[in-house]
């Protein structure tokens, strides 16, 4: 009898540590707030898009949304981003600071002068699992990053209503905007870390 007690235990363990695990590593929602980004003025639309609703090809994965100023100018704050905050994570890749409210993100960005950058993440795209083993963790992105902006990182499954007002179709797509919610590029599918760092710097020097 004692055994059975023992097994049931450390199953019962087991789930509790699968499912510490799944929160801590789950990127957050950011649906509600909305209201602080303006509507994408991207070109591309939904019915322009010839994306592969099943498939993961030319370096990005399809979405699916059913599911529930001159950068040298800038002003720089002796203040640092409290990265101890609730607000941050640091454990999801080393180097890289991951903000969990985009609310916040904005009110940082604001007081630091910073963009804010958001990267779409899909739940089965090998394309993003590409861009956070070798894009997010070159030391010259994440240096760009760590200087120029706010990070934070969804999947489109879990912020549908910000995917879609964004117009986001496949993943991985990263969107940059300024201090005050104004959209200045995105790069959309996987991209080798060099191409990726040029136009992260073309974007965050707008």
């Amino acid at each position: 009898m004692g055994k059975f007690k023992f097994i049931f235990i450390l199953v019962l363990a087991l789930f509790l540590i699968c499912g510490i695990a799944a929160v801590v590593d789950a990127p957050d929602s950011f649906d509600g707030s909305l209201n602080l980004i303006p509507v994408s003025d991207s070109s591309v639309s939904q019915s322009d898009s010839s994306v592969n609703q099943s498939d993961c090809e030319n370096g990005t994965c399809s979405v699916d949304l059913n599911k529930s100023e001159d950068n040298s100018s800038k002003e720089t704050s002796d203040d640092e981003i409290d990265y101890d905050s609730k607000y941050y994570d640091d454990s999801l890749i080393d180097g890289l600071y991951f903000c969990n409210d985009l609310e916040h993100a904005f009110k940082d960005a604001k007081q630091h002068h910073k963009n804010v950058m958001i990267i779409f993440d899909g739940a089965a795209c090998i394309y993003c699992e590409y861009l956070k083993d070798e894009g997010l963790t070159d030391s010259d992105i994440q240096k760009e990053i760590n200087e120029n902006d706010i990070l934070l990182m969804t999947y489109t499954s879990d912020s549908p209503e910000l995917s879609q007002k964004l117009e986001i179709y496949g993943t991985p797509t990263t969107v940059i905007f300024d201090e005050n919610g104004t959209e200045l590029g995105r790069i959309e599918g996987y991209e080798s870390p060099e191409q990726f760092l040029s136009e992260l710097k073309e974007y965050n020097g707008k």
